[in-house]
């Protein structure tokens, strides 16, 4: 998966949809949580441009992607408060890499959770990686009726969320891209790792 997305690497930052998306992730994060001080961690942070707004506050930002030249292009971005991990999320990562020793107060995931191929599994990962009371943010497409499985609806999220033992805080609608088809509904939605 990651040498598809190798490819898209260099001209990533200069995509306007792309951008807008990344914007309007940003916006909305604030409905859920005010990333000044925090730890966080952007699992599937592509070239960095979420990592980039939430770095202006937060107090230390990990940054996770299995693709080697979207990492690359954020590193050229010199954040002094962002260390860099080109991973897969795996049990195996999370005991190799010292970056998984800490337990984060936010777990950010944009447009990333409908490419997973065990979207449950990854949560159950990701809920270890939280302090108690840790937030968990994801954006992702939201499913049509054309769609396929890999997009998102409000059921999806909140069964997925019931099951690995995340307390929702929100599922909603939260903005749309505009495309030559007409928009595209991107859904949020937010849990907690309860005590």
């Amino acid at each position: 998966m990651n040498e598809s997305w190798d490819d898209y690497a260099e001209g990533w930052d200069s995509n306007e949809d792309v951008i807008s998306y990344s914007d309007k992730a940003f916006r909305t994060l604030f409905e859920v949580v005010n990333p000044e001080g925090l730890l966080i961690l952007d699992f599937g942070c592509g070239t960095g441009l979420l990592t980039e707004r939430m770095a202006i506050t937060a107090d230390r930002i990990v940054a996770v992607d299995p693709s080697e030249k979207m990492i690359s292009v954020l590193q050229n971005k010199q954040l002094s408060n962002v260390e860099t991990l080109i991973a897969v999320l795996s049990e195996e990562t999370i005991k190799t890499y010292d970056l998984f020793r800490s337990k984060y107060d936010v777990i950010v995931a944009s447009s990333v959770c409908s490419f997973l191929p065990d979207y449950e599994g990854t949560l159950r990962l990701l809920k270890t990686l939280l302090k108690p009371n840790g937030i968990f943010i994801q954006w992702d497409w939201l499913k049509s009726d054309e769609d396929n499985d890999s997009d998102f609806n409000k059921e999806r999220i909140e069964s997925a969320y019931q099951r690995v033992g995340l307390e929702i805080l929100s599922i909603s609608e939260a903005f749309s891209i505009e495309s030559e088809e007409g928009p595209m509904k991107v859904i949020m939605g937010a849990a907690r790792k309860t005590l």
